[in-house]
């Protein structure tokens, strides 16, 4: 049981880490890309980005709104240069401070357990000894 109990925490630790990752590495290729021409290119793909035919059963005003409320995140990120590269600065540092406590809270939790499933658990010599008292 206690071997589950650590395998699932490592599996939740790899999961939380690799998840945490893609966030720092996403807010990094945006502090990059804010004011490039990648960003304006994006912002421009996003406005005149064709819908979907398999998207037709969607409402047209409910995916036109999707479509300029991406468009304004691209344009959002154009004019947010001035001040998103040195927000990557915090935002990096931050991240793994989160991802240190979702680690810490996770391997408390686990150790919790461990002891509860080591508290709980039957021990052999109490067994036998309860037996061998009923047996006389």
């Amino acid at each position: 049981m206690k071997t589950v109990l650590w395998s699932i925490t490592a599996v939740l630790g790899l999961l939380w880490s690799g998840a945490v990752a893609l966030a720092h590495s996403v807010a990094a290729w945006a502090a990059t890309a804010a004011g490039t021409a990648d960003a304006q290119t994006l912002a421009a793909i996003l406005r005149d980005w064709p819908l979907p035919a398999w998207l037709a059963w969607a409402d047209p005003a409910m995916l036109e709104s999707l479509r300029m409320a991406l468009s304004a995140v691209g344009t959002g990120l154009v004019l947010s240069q001035p001040w998103i590269a040195t927000a990557i600065g915090w935002i990096g540092p931050a991240l793994w401070l989160v991802w240190a406590l979702g680690i810490a809270l996770l391997l408390a939790l686990a150790s919790i357990a461990h002891l509860l499933i080591h508290r709980l658990a039957p021990r052999p010599s109490l067994v036998h000894a309860a037996a061998g008292g009923a047996n006389r």
